[in-house]
């Protein structure tokens, strides 16, 4: 659980926002394990999350996001 801690205050400090957990899992709401092995989804929730925190990242930057995910994330 510290790392889920850490990745939300690295979020928070990059995107000088307050936000919770439970904002976070409004923003997955609707996605299944199953939809993270999916690259298309992948990208699309990436995209999504970092529009709401007001980061605009670039294609390497959201395939590399993509990589952290998949290492972070057993099974897929």
């Amino acid at each position: 659980m510290a790392k889920t801690k850490d990745l939300l205050k690295k979020l928070n400090k990059k995107s000088k926002k307050k936000l919770s957990m439970s904002d976070v899992k409004s923003l997955v709401k609707g996605y299944k394990k199953k939809d993270f092995k999916d690259d298309k989804k992948l990208k699309k929730l990436i995209k999504k999350v970092s529009k709401a925190v007001g980061i605009k990242l670039s294609d390497k930057q959201i395939s590399k996001v993509r990589k952290q995910v998949k290492e972070r994330l057993p099974g897929l």
